[in-house]
């Protein structure tokens, strides 16, 4: 399987703005939260499993002009070609404020037909690598402060059929993320957010919303009484960043759906 993410960097004069990295940005909440930062004019790097067009930022009010633009293509997994990525990172953009680890993999196989590969493949990149990426931006962070947010699920806590390998990787992640809050403060503070029942393409296929019976099924049980989106994620995104005092901990966009 080809773990491959492209890189994009939008180069500004240093001290005016912030950068952000976004893993899994090319399509879902990790595109969505990549808009937003920078219809907040920041700056971002953008990395996905496939190819990123580009252009869609372009043609979109909310790129605020593109003036340049570096390109990497690094598994997230494979800590040479991550330490790489950074240090070329750096060389352009001298900074990167903000990590946010949406990048992810899901194999739904029932546990008993689950291959080592099967398991593998998903701790991989979802729980080493949350892990290489967290590691590296800290060592790239010499001084001043930073905000890492990783992505967990609700079934890191809740359990589902047919997931123990992606369930325990987004478990690990809860862990992973207390465990170096509690090392890496006060400096950087890094917390967990859980995005449940937010309509996406991939939340819209697996529970069938595009039949009545499938959206109905999943409304009712959202004390809300609607799916969430992804205005919902960024607010949230906003909110973590926003804080100076808030590490540690697991934010929830669920419209009540999952409560504990």
């Amino acid at each position: 399987m080809n773990r491959k993410l492209i890189i994009l960097l939008k180069v500004v004069p240093m001290g005016e703005k912030k950068v952000a990295l976004v893993t899994g940005a090319g399509s879902g909440l990790g595109d969505a939260v990549t808009r937003y930062f920078l219809s907040k004019d920041m700056c971002v790097v953008v990395a996905d499993i496939n190819k990123i067009d580009i252009n869609k930022y372009y043609n979109n009010s909310e790129s605020n002009g593109f003036e340049s633009i570096m390109s990497h293509q690094v598994d997230v997994s494979n800590r040479v070609e991550v330490k790489a990525m950074f240090e070329s990172s750096l060389k352009k953009f001298k900074q990167i404020d903000y990590l946010i680890n949406f990048a992810g993999i899901n194999r739904d196989t029932p546990f008993l037909d689950m291959t080592d590969e099967d398991w593998d493949s998903v701790i991989s990149v979802h729980l080493k690598g949350t892990f290489i990426c967290c590691q590296e931006f800290v060592k790239c962070k010499t001084d001043g402060n930073g905000h890492i947010i990783n992505v967990s699920a609700a079934c890191g806590i809740q359990g589902r059929k047919n997931g123990a390998n992606f369930c325990s990787a987004k478990a690990g992640i809860l862990a992973f993320t207390k465990c170096i809050a509690l090392e890496l403060s006060p400096r950087i503070q890094v917390n967990c957010l859980i995005p449940s029942a937010v309509d996406t393409p991939e939340v819209r296929e697996r529970y069938k919303l595009d039949t009545k019976e499938g959206f109905d099924s999943v409304v009712k049980g959202i004390p809300m009484g609607r799916l969430g989106n992804t205005e919902d994620v960024t607010q949230m995104v906003n909110c973590i960043l926003s804080s100076n005092f808030t590490t540690g901990s697991t934010f929830f966009v669920n419209g009540g759906e999952y409560m504990s």
